[in-house]
């Protein structure tokens, strides 16, 4: 783990747990970066890793007797791509289709998440956090043996010299302190919302760990902690194993094989 950010690592109980417990991840790049992450702990810890698949316009029932049905039918991890980077609604709409799917089927513990391109100064938060309740209220009621978890939309690192450059002229990109402060919005929304259930991955807060509060026009924000990022949004290897570490303490508290 890197220094200079505090993760609390979990136990080997913990990651044992997980092992056991049937997990699908819905996500994009940055979810990817976590489930690099994910193998790293269980490395760390010298506990074997969970057996993963990716189930992406996968039917598991398709595969059932064929060539992957084992590597399907054996994972503990299924995860898979969902819906289009900038297009939040498609992103809930694919994860309820997954859940729908045989890719759901007999699995103890879900969740998804959006990116960091997915909320920024021009996306109408309140609409995405709706939607987002909406969705995760509706795949519960429809999937009442799984434990669902929530989440926090990524972060990403204070703008670079380039970046600085770019918005000056006008041409600014989704990474600026702006795109920030709707992010901190919506994940204000969603830990007032989901907080008190225990079954919140904070990966805004994960991200953020070892940096401050900041302000654009008297509105708060925080930012990726620029130790945790090779490119400013996506994680490096200290930033995908805090994350890890996060997401595997919560599914471990929440699964039912504990």
């Amino acid at each position: 783990m890197n220094d200079q950010v505090a993760v609390a690592e979990p136990s080997e109980s913990e990651l044992r747990v997980v092992g056991r417990t049937t997990v699908l991840f819905g996500h994009n790049s940055v979810g990817m970066n976590v489930l690099d992450g994910v193998s790293k702990v269980y490395a760390d810890a010298a506990v074997p890793v969970p057996a993963f698949a990716d189930v992406s316009g996968v039917d598991v029932a398709d595969v059932a007797g064929g060539a992957d049905a084992g590597e399907v039918e054996d994972a503990t991890l299924r995860h898979a791509y969902i819906g289009v980077n900038e297009d939040p609604l498609s992103k809930l709409a694919a994860f309820t289709e997954l859940m729908d799917g045989a890719a759901g089927e007999d699995v103890d513990v879900a969740l998804m998440k959006l990116c960091y391109v997915d909320i920024t100064a021009a996306t109408d938060v309140q609409a995405v956090f709706d939607a987002y309740v909406s969705t995760m209220a509706e795949v519960e009621a429809a999937h009442p043996g799984v434990r669902f978890l929530y989440t926090t939309v990524p972060l990403t690192a204070d703008r670079n010299w380039k970046s600085k450059v770019k918005a000056a002229v006008g041409r600014d990109d989704e990474m600026g302190p702006a795109d920030n402060v709707a992010r901190e919005r919506y994940n204000a929304m969603i830990r007032e919302k989901y907080a008190a259930t225990g079954r919140l991955v904070d990966i805004a807060a994960a991200e953020a760990e070892g940096t401050g509060e900041r302000r654009q026009d008297g509105r708060p924000y925080y930012v990726l902690n620029e130790n945790l990022t090779y490119d400013r949004g996506h994680l490096n290897e200290a930033g995908s194993t805090a994350v890890a570490a996060e997401l595997l303490k919560i599914v471990a508290a929440h699964s039912p094989v504990a």
